[in-house]
């Protein structure tokens, strides 16, 4: 009977919220959604499917991937204008025209067909693609000798046209500009003058390389973006619907209550987390930022101290491995080296980047007394050593004890080392429970409430396990470990319904959320689609116009071959061609635009694309667009201009730090004892030039002439040429902190303290 009751209580509960949703619903937008699900979770499957079989060449592959995810975004981007908060009277209320000119009452006109337009858009991204496979043999191979038809080269026009629109459309027009200016470039060589003049293009040739030639719009940018990409943003999707996100600032909030700087830290790890898997700056600070930042606010933190710490933690997230707002995937790619090795080289530049961030956020929130009340008992070192987190220590530590003898010493595979090594857990932690009751039926109950505990979250440490088993222990490419992770996910979600709800209600929750997180990692994977084959465009018409090696070259000679000259050039130009960029299309540019030029003077390749990448990750907090920022002023509702201020403050250590990268080359080529003793270094001296720059050093305000001396001390230790004389000044550095703390310091240099 319970069971009858219970799955009449299912049908009832599906059949309201049915109801109330179609009710608040016009039969349009409900088509609209339906087939922008069943797109989406289309493509999440047949990503997975691919990853699987690998069933087509990579770019076969990537033209269906496009023209789906295309699709997806532009029904979407259309959803929302026709029925969502882009609507018409949005439109008609932008102010980038003055009321009554003839340009606003084009645009309010205009307005209204957008969301048309964007479905015109959709099915023209599906007839680009259906062409490009209807005929692919044709142009992977006889077209390059035959030629091409006219046909050819309108598809590869209208495939450029909807790629160009998808990218301004979700990014603005800051990368849509770069393409419209290659574009431009290359069909106006023969007039420009100087340097910048080359033979020119006609516009088939911008058509084929750009497009139908399965080139620049199919080139290796796309096909990582659809393999690697791809599986990792559809699996974070999918992690975000099951509650990862809930997970990671719950157990923020817990540890803030450690701490004296209470949320403020929290922020700071949660916008790490997230922003290493996002491949944009201001998507995360949106993201993350519409959380964390009332939280500071409610805290005390001023405005626009909050935005600003929620900005930087949000850009230094796109270089945090294992992703690295997916640059990582691509400089694999671009490099040939291994993935590992690249996670490996850029976790202690990123590790130095959060170090820095977290102590200066720590300096400015003791020093502006926005501290928070310590609601847990204890201290963090004690909640760390107490019994319970020894306990949860030790069933990790059986689990890897487990896995590693059933795979290692027995030879079982991964996947049932896996499985073994769970129900060895299992039945330790059922012994441990009748030990402790002494009794089956309340051992039972005691099992049964912490299997209910660990699905509350701890559960989404299994597939990251998976992950970094299957990167770094088996070197698995990324697109099959995300494979495995994503399944793993779901697998642990199959089981965390079937233990939290009823046998009955399972299997449909279970579903329910799946399917929602497939349409979710497809949602949001679609936007990423666009702007990569823009870059594939901005790439082919730059080499095939020859005009990066051009500019490699006046670099180096305008800085007269001087290496800090070139260095000093190179960072400009990286925040320049960064600006207002998503993460990926920043790192991309630059190293076709400026790498060349710092490799040219004996800067390892390696080091020369992840110090090109800090810069053009660091244009999302540089004026004068600071997109990230801009995001969080808004949210905060804080003046951009002093936001802006207070966010170079907090990550002014970032524009030091790939310097220090490339005079210390032990920080990215790990070696032992040089990588630890540099590190630690490193470390040291970056908190004198937090103290410095803060005028802070944690207990007292600085004064000018310590801040300078903080300062040298800081410099001696990043860049000096000696290991020696690096170490006496993170030594004095040191000396002078713990000084600091113990008011020991002498009376001609004690710094005054904060009233």
């Amino acid at each position: 009977m319970s069971t009858l009751a219970d799955a009449d209580g299912i049908g009832t509960a599906i059949g309201d919220a049915v109801n109330r949703w179609t009710d608040e619903r016009t039969t349009g937008e409900l088509t609209l959604r339906a087939v922008i699900g069943l797109f989406a979770v289309t493509l999440s499957l047949y990503t997975f499917y691919f990853a699987y079989s690998l069933v087509f060449v990579r770019v076969r592959h990537s033209n269906i991937f496009l023209g789906v995810g295309l699709a997806i975004f532009f029904l979407y981007e259309a959803q929302k204008h026709l029925y969502g908060t882009a609507d018409v009277a949005a439109y008609r209320d932008r102010k980038t025209a003055p009321e009554g000119s003839v340009l606003s009452r084009v645009r309010s006109q205009l307005g209204r067909f957008d969301g048309l337009v964007m479905i015109i858009e959709a099915a023209g991204a599906l007839l680009g693609a259906w062409y490009v496979e209807s005929n692919f043999d044709r142009l992977l191979n006889d077209a390059v000798i035959v030629g091409y038809t006219q046909q050819d080269y309108l598809m590869g026009l209208l495939i450029i046209v909807v790629v160009t629109d998808a990218t301004r459309r979700a990014y603005g027009w800051a990368i849509t500009s770069v393409v419209l200016f290659t574009i431009a470039y290359a069909l106006a060589g023969p007039w420009l003058p100087g340097f910048l003049g080359h033979t020119g293009m006609t516009w088939q040739n911008v058509a084929r390389y750009g497009a139908i030639g399965l080139s620049g719009t199919y080139g290796f940018i796309l096909g990582i973006g659809t393999t690697w990409v791809a599986v990792f943003i559809i699996f974070a999707g999918m992690a975000k619907t099951y509650g990862a996100l809930e997970y990671i600032l719950n157990g923020g909030q817990r540890l803030g209550n450690y701490l004296r700087t209470g949320v403020v830290q929290v922020a700071v790890i949660a916008s790490m987390a997230m922003g290493s898997i996002t491949g944009s700056a201001a998507a995360n600070t949106a993201t993350t930022g519409s959380f964390t930042i009332p939280m500071m606010q409610d805290q005390g933190v001023r405005d626009d101290f909050a935005a600003a710490i929620e900005s930087v933690a949000s850009s230094g997230g796109q270089m945090m491995p294992p992703v690295m707002g997916v640059a990582a995937f691509i400089m694999a790619d671009i490099l040939g080296v291994s993935y590992v090795e690249i996670i490996r080289a850029a976790l202690i530049p990123a590790l130095l980047f959060y170090f820095s961030v977290g102590i200066g956020v720590q300096f400015v929130v003791l020093r502006f007394g926005w501290t928070a009340e310590q609601s847990a008992s204890g201290t963090l070192v004690s909640s760390l050593f107490s019994r319970d987190s020894l306990v949860a220590i030790g069933y990790v530590a059986l689990v890897a004890v487990a896995f590693a003898v059933l795979d290692s010493v027995i030879g079982l595979s991964a996947l049932f080392a896996g499985l073994g090594a769970l129900g060895v857990v299992v039945l330790v932690r059922l012994l441990q429970a009748l030990i402790a009751q002494g009794d089956p039926t309340a051992a039972r109950a005691e099992f049964a409430v912490a299997a209910e505990g660990f699905f509350e979250g701890p559960h989404f440490l299994v597939p990251m396990a998976v992950l970094v088993y299957t990167l770094v222990v088996m070197r698995l490419t990324p697109l099959s470990a995300g494979l495995y992770t994503a399944v793993t996910l779901v697998a642990t979600i199959v089981v965390r319904c079937f233990v939290v709800d009823s046998l009955l209600r399972a299997p449909v929750t279970a579903t329910v959320q799946t399917v929602k997180g497939l349409r979710s990692g497809a949602i949001e994977m679609a936007p990423l689609v666009g702007v990569l084959a823009a870059m594939g465009i901005i790439i082919s018409m730059l080499t095939q116009t020859g005009l990066s090696s051009k500019i490699s070259i006046r670099m180096v000679g305008l800085a007269g071959g001087v290496f800090i000259a070139v260095l000093l050039m190179a960072m400009f130009l990286s925040i320049l061609f960064g600006l207002g960029m998503p993460t990926p299309a920043a790192y991309i540019l630059v190293v076709i635009l400026v790498a060349p030029g710092i490799i040219e003077v004996g800067v390892p390749e390696l080091t020369a694309h992840l110090f090109v990448f800090y810069f053009a990750m660091l244009s999302a907090i540089t004026p004068p667009v600071a997109v990230a920022v801009a995001v969080g002023s808004r949210i905060a509702d804080a003046n951009f201009i002093q936001t802006g201020i207070q966010a170079l403050r907090i990550g002014v250590s970032g524009f030091f730090i790939p310097f220090a990268f490339i005079s210390n080359a032990s920080l990215i080529y790990w070696t032992f004892p040089g990588t630890l003793v540099h590190t630690t270094i490193v470390f040291v001296g970056v908190v004198g030039l937090i103290a410095s720059t803060t005028a802070y050093d944690g207990k007292n305000v600085l004064s000018a002439v310590p801040r300078f001396v903080y300062f040298g001390l800081a410099l001696i230790a990043l860049y000096a040429p000696m290991t020696i004389v690096q170490a006496m000044a993170a030594m004095l550095i040191g000396v002078g902190l713990v000084f600091a703390q113990m008011d020991q310091l002498p009376a001609t240099v004690t710094p005054v303290k904060e009233r």
